[in-house]
């Protein structure tokens, strides 16, 4: 039998059921779209989900963190500085990592 070792370093997230590993965080000022998913410093994974809303006539979909919505939908998903940033008919929000919610 094979023993694995888990690196602690190492930072993962699921995205679709898919569990994604990286051994960095994404570099600051990176945009889904066009990125398909943001890694952020906890390792956890950032997409759009398949659900969406129409506002104004433009898409906004939801937010997923980890394949849990997070209640909210937004044209753009930014990684700035160790902040996850979402855009929408509403403006900028940042993700709150304390409180695990957007404001």
């Amino acid at each position: 039998m094979t023993a694995f070792t888990f690196d602690r370093h190492i930072l993962a997230g699921t995205i679709n059921g898919a569990r994604y590993e990286r051994a960095n965080k994404t570099e600051s000022y990176v945009c889904v779209p066009p990125a398909f998913m943001i890694t952020d410093s906890d390792g956890a994974c950032w997409t759009f989900g398949a659900q969406y809303a129409v506002h104004n006539g433009e898409f906004e979909f939801t937010v997923l963190r980890n394949d849990v919505d997070t209640d909210e939908v937004a044209k753009r998903i930014e990684y700035r500085k160790g902040v996850v940033w979402i855009f929408g008919h509403y403006g900028w929000k940042q993700f709150s990592r304390s409180r695990k919610h957007f404001i």
